[in-house]
């Protein structure tokens, strides 16, 4: 609320560090409070030094969309290199993201405007269980797509269910897949000690 206060004084539009510096850098120090509060290990904070940080969106459908297009640009990055032959096209017409089949219509919405397929993934008890993205990701890999990025939804909005994070981030890193943590309708709890 004193960040809102301070930014809404200030008056800027910080759409980059160079239109507005206090406003982005007030972005920063916001984003390592929220990091500090919910206590992330020290490389998720930009006060780290290291790769840490992030940016805030507007609503928590934008930031499905801007996480999903992050790592489309990244996933393409690196399957160029593997393969300079493949143009941009061949690529992304392979890409594959998944969500639970619990996860927020905006997660949908955000494949349709990235171009990319989304599978998915059934979940059990509500919660999406890491063997099942395991699975998906293996099956699609056998057909021959590239697997990119992959929605954990803490707190699903029909029913408050949390998927499996301990799970599903073991299964994301081993198969180099982004892994977007939606946690817009619940994720607020952790900032609870309990």
């Amino acid at each position: 609320i004193v960040a809102d206060m301070l930014s809404g004084a200030i008056a800027c539009i910080g759409f980059t560090w160079i239109a507005s510096p206090a406003c982005t850098e007030l972005e920063v120090v916001m984003m390592d409070w929220l990091g500090k509060m919910l206590d992330l290990p020290a490389e998720f904070l930009a006060c780290s030094g290291g790769k840490g940080g992030g940016v805030i969106q507007g609503t928590a459908s934008e930031s499905t969309l801007v996480a999903l297009l992050g790592a489309k640009a990244k996933k393409v990055q690196e399957v160029k290199a593997q393969h300079p032959e493949w143009d941009e096209h061949t690529i992304i017409g392979k890409l594959v993201g998944y969500c639970s089949d619990q996860a927020h219509s905006s997660v949908e919405r955000a494949g349709l405007l990235g171009g990319i397929k989304l599978r998915s993934v059934p979940s059990e008890n509500h919660r999406m269980r890491g063997d099942a993205l395991e699975k998906a990701i293996e099956q699609d890999l056998a057909d021959g797509l590239i697997p990119f990025y992959a929605v954990v939804t803490l707190g699903t909005t029909n029913s408050c269910a949390f998927d499996y994070l301990d799970e599903c981030g073991p299964v994301g890193n081993k198969h180099k897949v982004w892994i977007h943590v939606d946690a817009a309708y619940a994720g607020s709890a952790f900032i609870c000690p309990e």
